[in-house]
């Protein structure tokens, strides 16, 4: 099972909205929504907070296949022996170019809503 699928079944399990769910990560209702669309994948943290809300453990709300295990050097992996990282980051990476694109955004509106002010 895809994350968006658990996310969407824990959710209407426990009968919250997207925008509920959204406010308590502090994170807009469109974001928690591509989470669940399989869209856009949570980082490592917001995942943590999600499991949190659910009472889950972190590791429940991975995709089905991928088995975390703590090796001797401390490193996590999946059991393919690749590093959980290497496995998001490709994901966190187009998470992290969207959300400084909106941050973008907002800064350039804010400059512009500064500038009608101060005429």
């Amino acid at each position: 099972m895809k994350i968006g699928d658990k996310l969407r079944g824990l959710r209407n399990e426990k009968g919250f909205s997207t925008i509920e769910i959204a406010e308590k990560l502090d994170i807009s209702e469109s974001t928690y929504r591509r989470f669940e669309n399989d869209k856009s994948f949570p980082d490592v943290f917001t995942l943590d907070k999600i499991a949190k809300i659910y009472d889950k453990n972190f590791t429940d709300l991975l995709p089905e296949g991928m088995t975390i295990i703590n090796n001797n050097n401390g490193e996590y992996s999946n059991n393919a022996g690749y590093i959980v990282n290497q496995y998001l980051s490709e994901k966190l990476i187009e998470q992290y170019e969207e959300r400084i694109s909106e941050l973008k955004d907002l800064i350039r509106s804010l400059k512009e809503e500064n500038a009608m002010l101060k005429k």
